[in-house]
C-alpha cells in the first residue's frame, strides 16, 4: 500500500517546481511564436532546410506562410457525424485462458434529418490459434500488447468505414476516430505484420474515398512538436543541420536551437490562432508514412476554445477545400457540444471502454463458461494472490 506521508512531500515537490517550468515553457513558447512570426513568409526556405538536414526528430512540411490561419465556416446540414473508439483486455498468460478481447464503440449522430442516433459496441474475443500467434521469420511469437493495440486501431477504421459507408448518401457524412491515423506503434515491428496493417488500412480508407466521406483523426491534448522542430533548424547557424553531428554538442555551450526546447506545437500556436481557427495543413517526415503512398496523413491544428487540438486527415481530404472545409466546421462544432471534446467521439468512447469491473465481469464468466462445460479451470499463483492479497 501508499504511504501517503511519504507521498505528499514529494507531490508538494513536484507542484513547486511545476509553476517555475509553467512559466519557463510560457516563455519559450513565445519565443518559438516569435521565431515563426520571423519566418512566416520564407516558409519555401523553411521547406527546402527541412528537406536538405538530417535530424532524429520528426518535421513538419509546411506548405503556405507560417503564420497562417482561418475560422472554421458554419457547420454544414443536413450531417451525419460517424465515430468511432476501441478499448481492449490483453492477453493474460497468468488468468484462466490464454485470449484477448477487443471492444469498439460505434456511434452515427444525425444533424438536421430528425433521424435518432445510432449507438452500439461490437466486443470480439480472440482466442484461436491463429489469433494468438503471428509466424516471423520461422519463429512463432504470441501477441503482445502493441500487435492488439495495432489490431484494434484498425478494427476502429475498419469498422467506422464499413457503418459510414452503409449510412444512406442524401447527405454529408463525416467520419472521426480518437486519436491518430499515423499507426506510430509500427515501427520496429515485422515488415510483414507492418505492410498487412497498412494494407487493411488503406482499403479502409479507399473505401470513405470512393464515398466521398472524409476521415479525420482528432487528437487532444497534443504533445507533437513537428512545427517547433521545423523552426529549430531555422534558428540553427547551419545552412544544412545534421544534428546528430552538432558542433555545440561537443562543448559545454548549449545549441541555439535549445532556446525552444520543451515546447509543443499545440502551445506555440495559442499564441497565433483565436477560437475558431486553424492553421494550414502541414506534411509530417515520418517514416511510417511512405507506406501510405496517395493516403499519406496532413495535420492541422485548430483552436476549438478549451484547447488547440490536433487533426489529421489523409492528403485528399486536406486537398480538398470542400471536404476540409466540412472536417475542421464539424470538429470544431462537435467540441463546442462535447464542452471541450468532440460529444461523437465522447459518446464511442462510452460505448467502448472497458472499465475495471467489466474486466474482472468478464473473467468470471470466462471461467463459468469452462465450468460449464467441463473444462478445468485454472489460474496462475500470481494470479490468485493478486485476486485475494494475504492480509
Amino acid at each position: 500500500m501508499l504511504d501517503f506521508v511519504q507521498l505528499k512531500r514529494q507531490l508538494d515537490e513536484m507542484a513547486v517546481e511545476q509553476v517555475a517550468r509553467r512559466e519557463d515553457i510560457i516563455s519559450r513558447s513565445k519565443k518559438a511564436f516569435l521565431v515563426l512570426k520571423q519566418w512566416a513568409k520564407a516558409w519555401e526556405e523553411v521547406l527546402k532546410k527541412v528537406e536538405a538536414s538530417k535530424t532524429s526528430w520528426l518535421l513538419a512540411n509546411p506548405t503556405e506562410v507560417l503564420d497562417f490561419k482561418r475560422f472554421v465556416s458554419e457547420p454544414k446540414r443536413p450531417l451525419t457525424v460517424v465515430a468511432s473508439d476501441g478499448s481492449q483486455i490483453f492477453p493474460d498468460r497468468h488468468e484462466v485462458a490464454l485470449c484477448y478481447l477487443l471492444n469498439i464503440g460505434l456511434v452515427a449522430l444525425h444533424y438536421g434529418t430528425g433521424e435518432p442516433p445510432l449507438m452500439r459496441s461490437h466486443p470480439l474475443l480472440y482466442y484461436r490459434e491463429e489469433d494468438l500467434y503471428e509466424h516471423w521469420g520461422g519463429r512463432r511469437v504470441l501477441i503482445n500488447h502493441d500487435m492488439a493495440s495495432v489490431k484494434r486501431q484498425l478494427l476502429e477504421i475498419q469498422m467506422l468505414a464499413d457503418l459510414a459507408c452503409s449510412l444512406p448518401k442524401k447527405h454529408s457524412r463525416v467520419c472521426l476516430v480518437d486519436g491518430s491515423l499515423i499507426f506510430w506503434r509500427l515501427e520496429g515491428m515485422p515488415e510483414d505484420f507492418a505492410d498487412s496493417a497498412v494494407k487493411n488500412l488503406l482499403v479502409a480508407i479507399e473505401s470513405m474515398r470512393d464515398e466521398g466521406i472524409p476521415v479525420a483523426g482528432y487528437i487532444s491534448s497534443p504533445g507533437s512538436t513537428d512545427v517547433v522542430n521545423a523552426l529549430k533548424l531555422c534558428i540553427c547557424p547551419y545552412e544544412r543541420a545534421n544534428c546528430d553531428r552538432c558542433e555545440y554538442k561537443r562543448g559545454s555551450e548549449m545549441p541555439p536551437c535549445s532556446c525552444i526546447d520543451g515546447v509543443t506545437d499545440a502551445l506555440m500556436f495559442r499564441h497565433l490562432l483565436s477560437k475558431g481557427e486553424y492553421t494550414q495543413p502541414f506534411g509530417s517526415s515520418s517514416k511510417i508514412l511512405e507506406r501510405y503512398g496517395e493516403h499519406a496523413i496532413k495535420f492541422v491544428y485548430i483552436n476549438v476554445g478549451y484547447e488547440v487540438a490536433r487533426v489529421e486527415v489523409p492528403s485528399w481530404v486536406a486537398r480538398d477545400a470542400e471536404l476540409m472545409d466540412i472536417v475542421l466546421s464539424t470538429v470544431f462544432e462537435q467540441a463546442q457540444k462535447g464542452n471541450g471534446y468532440p460529444v461523437a467521439l465522447a459518446e464511442a468512447h462510452e460505448r467502448a471502454v472497458i472499465r475495471g469491473s467489466d474486466r474482472e465481469l468478464f473473467f468470471r464468466m470466462l471461467e463459468e463458461a469452462f465450468v460449464k462445460h467441463n473444462i478445468r479451470v485454472s489460474v496462475s499463483l500470481k494470479m490468485l494472490a493478486k485476486r485475494a492479497p494475504a492480509v
